[in-house]
């Protein structure tokens, strides 16, 4: 009887953590908030949608679309991926594994490895910045990190940096990017969440 229903309880709690697809049956408005009167756009017949949860009055579904529109109908295309995920840029991988905020300061660590068949030097000063929402630039502090700066990696080596940088005041909606050239190339980019 308790296995059962633990097994029970198992399947309830899965079943909240796994939204329903679904598709839409007519035409419809969308809305940004439940009994909103003006419509931010609409959704034709059999679009797929995803439903996240039923609103108060039962009359709403919160729900997320999935589509894709060109680069260049954004003021800013590029795309911030949250802490943990790998990213590859000039065949250079880069993964943000953690970040730290303490008032003005912020601490990183980040796995460089190089996946290209030429070494690669690496210099935390050059090819990682962090900027806030404001357009404000942090300095790397090199005498508190270690790994800043690391010449000739090997292809499949790689160097795990503690890169401490420092705002002039306290930052909002930090972003890291990386660049495994000094000028041009690719550009990969975290949002630090704070």
């Amino acid at each position: 009887m308790l296995l059962k229903l633990k097994l029970i309880l198992l399947l309830i709690g899965t079943s909240l953590l796994f939204a329903q697809s679904t598709k839409t049956k007519t035409g419809t408005d969308i809305y940004s908030a439940p009994n909103e009167t003006s419509s931010i756009g609409s959704l034709s017949p059999e679009t797929k949608i995803t439903k996240l949860k039923l609103d108060k009055s039962g009359k709403y579904v919160k729900a997320t679309i999935e589509f894709y529109i060109p680069v260049e109908a954004l003021k800013d295309g590029r795309v911030s991926l949250p802490i943990g995920t790998e990213q590859i840029a000039d065949g250079i991988k880069f993964k943000l594994m953690s970040a730290k905020k303490n008032g003005k300061q912020v601490s990183l660590k980040l796995k460089v490895s190089n996946a290209r068949s030429k070494s690669f030097d690496f210099s935390a000063m050059t090819q990682i910045k962090i900027v806030d929402a404001n357009g404000n630039k942090a300095e790397l502090n090199p005498f508190e990190g270690n790994n800043t700066v690391l010449f000739g990696m090997k292809k499949n080596k790689s160097v795990t940096a503690q890169l401490v940088y420092n705002f002039k005041k306290a930052p909002q909606n930090v972003e890291m990017i990386c660049s495994p050239k000094m000028r041009g190339g690719e550009q990969i980019f975290y949002r630090l969440g704070f």
